[in-house]
């Protein structure tokens, strides 16, 4: 099973800060995508968009609507849950007020956590969550987790701030729930790879604009975009590839 993970589009029909123009870079992104390997499924882990409007998700509708593979969304702090069911109605959301998704693959599952705090930055996992979690998670089948918040630090001051919050009912419940095998996340802007309650934990970084891995205050840089790509057999370990969304030329090595 193979699954492209692209996070943190912040779509909006005009550059963002001026200089970060998003659709140029999701553009790139679904054009890299394209160009092989085909994905079993696009995971798309929450802010989509820059502000919640519907005519950013109309955007996004128009560039994944023709994929010839299957999308699976996950809305971000940056994201409105009304207009994101409203432009994605076919996607299999839960009841309102949160919006998760539980996706049946080949041999195994995928759960979609919605742990945004509307009005806020940061993220949560509540009751709501740990309910939705209980009652949606199989049993019998391997589990991969997705939430835009890592609910970790990531040793960047101005992103651990805004993380998700009640990580310790997280890590309780995930104590009782040995089937979930991984947890991908969103929100930092950056690939980080770490641990979370014994699971490896992986967080993807944006298309567009990354958060600068320095010390002092909270800044973006223009580092090249990039996706990940994750080859899951069910069952056994996850194997996550950093994609630059950028191609270039591939040379074969001479049999000599």
């Amino acid at each position: 099973m193979r699954i492209v993970q692209l996070s943190d589009l912040h779509l909006s029909s005009q550059p963002l800060y001026g200089v970060v123009d998003t659709l140029s870079a999701l553009d790139r992104a679904l054009q890299r995508l394209t160009a092989g390997p085909e994905p079993d499924l696009l995971l798309l882990s929450g802010d989509l968009t820059s502000a919640g409007r519907s005519e950013e998700y109309a955007l996004l509708r128009s560039r994944i609507a023709a994929l010839p593979f299957p999308s699976a969304l996950l809305p971000g702090n940056h994201d409105d849950r009304d207009n994101l069911r409203a432009a994605f109605c076919a996607q299999a959301w839960t009841p309102p007020p949160l919006c998760c998704q539980r996706i049946d693959l080949d041999g195994g599952t995928m759960l979609l956590l919605d742990c945004i705090v509307p009005g806020e930055e940061w993220g949560e996992v509540a009751a709501p969550q740990i309910d939705w979690l209980e009652s949606a998670c199989p049993r019998r089948r391997p589990v991969l987790l997705a939430l835009h918040h890592p609910p970790f630090s990531v040793g960047i001051e101005g992103m651990d701030r805004i993380r998700c919050r009640g990580e310790a009912s997280l890590a309780a419940w995930l104590a009782r729930h040995e089937e979930v095998e991984a947890l991908l996340c969103g929100h930092v802007h950056r690939f980080v790879s770490t641990t979370f309650a014994g699971r490896p934990a992986i967080v993807a970084p944006s298309p567009a604009h990354q958060i600068a891995l320095q010390d002092g205050p909270l800044a973006y840089t223009l580092e090249p975009g990039a996706c990940l790509l994750h080859d899951w057999s069910p069952g056994q370990r996850l194997c996550s590839h950093y994609l630059p969304v950028a191609v270039s030329p591939t040379q074969c090595y001479s049999d000599g």
